[in-house]
């Protein structure tokens, strides 16, 4: 059976490139779609979209935070200018708030330090291509962690979701044989009031053709079994091809649902009802499992 992933997980992974260290954490979440949101040390800022790149490439579905850091006892550091024009424009007009508000104390370093357009990058800076290849691989190798574990996970849902829909069969195949006896038992309520009538002199052809046409739609739900049965077999089916494949069983689910609810407005049984009240509960449960599947 192909792999199916879980949506969730975590993966955190470091290596050495000459005297600097890099790490990198990955955490996926839950989401209807595919977010790739990754937090670098400006010295890799170019890096970012090739970065989203390799994670899509990789996962389907999720909500991906990627995080990589980079330390050093010689720092890396892009070429940074700085903006007198922009200096000098914040100083005076620190000043002139000071002035309008009545504070006595000088203007420091660190309030002009708060404006972050005041440092620029040389347009000409680029990144060491040792390093560079040392950051992707480092993520490559933390979303092949992250990926393992996201199986492990996945495995783990699976067998939960077979146990499940294989119950959710069984009562299928259990309301198919009692549902043969629902028609009987509505019929002979049928012959009953009908003696009645008789007795009454009250026997109209019109109106006992109408209430067996009436019985045969109502009780009938041979063809909600057979949809049941085939939604299961979808079911079973999409989940050996493995990920992504959440979307579809969230639908599927929704069928069977559905199924579930026109047998429940039908049938008088209440051994046939106490089944499809067990089979709403695990297709409710199965579709919070689904959530997080791939």
């Amino acid at each position: 059976m192909a792999h199916i992933y879980s949506m969730t997980g975590f993966a955190a992974g470091s290596l050495q490139y000459e005297t600097n260290e890099l790490s990198c954490e990955i955490r996926s979440l839950n989401s209807r779609y595919l977010e790739v949101f990754v937090k670098l040390p400006l010295l890799f800022r170019d890096l970012e979209d090739q970065i989203k790149e390799l994670i899509r490439s990789k996962i389907s579905r999720g909500k991906i935070n990627c995080a990589i850091t980079i330390s050093s006892q010689t720092p890396v550091l892009p070429d940074l200018k700085v903006d007198k024009g922009a200096v000098l424009l914040y100083k005076e007009l620190l000043e002139q708030i000071r002035d309008i508000v009545g504070i006595k104390q000088p203007i420091q370093l660190s309030d002009i330090l708060q404006f972050k357009d005041i440092l620029s990058f040389e347009e000409d800076t680029e990144i060491d291509k040792g390093l560079q290849e040392s950051v992707f691989r480092l993520v490559n190798e933390t979303l092949e962690q992250l990926n393992e574990t996201r199986g492990i996970e996945g495995h783990n849902l699976v067998q939960d979701l077979e146990s499940r829909i294989h119950r959710i069969l069984t009562l299928t195949k259990e309301i198919r044989n009692l549902s043969k006896e629902n028609a009987r038992e509505e019929f002979e309520k049928l012959h009953q009031r009908l003696l009645a009538m008789i007795d009454e002199g009250k026997v109209d052809s019109n109106r006992l053709e109408m209430e067996l046409a009436i019985i045969s739609d109502r009780v009938d739900i041979s063809e909600e079994v057979v949809r049941m049965q085939s939604h299961i077999s979808l079911f079973q089916e999409t989940l050996q091809k493995g990920s992504p494949v959440g979307k579809k069983l969230n639908f599927i689910l929704q069928e069977m649902h559905r199924e579930a609810n026109t047998m429940a407005s039908k049938s008088t049984m209440v051994s046939v009802s106490h089944r499809i009240i067990e089979i709403k509960e695990e297709v409710e449960r199965i579709r919070e499992q689904v959530q997080n599947i791939e």
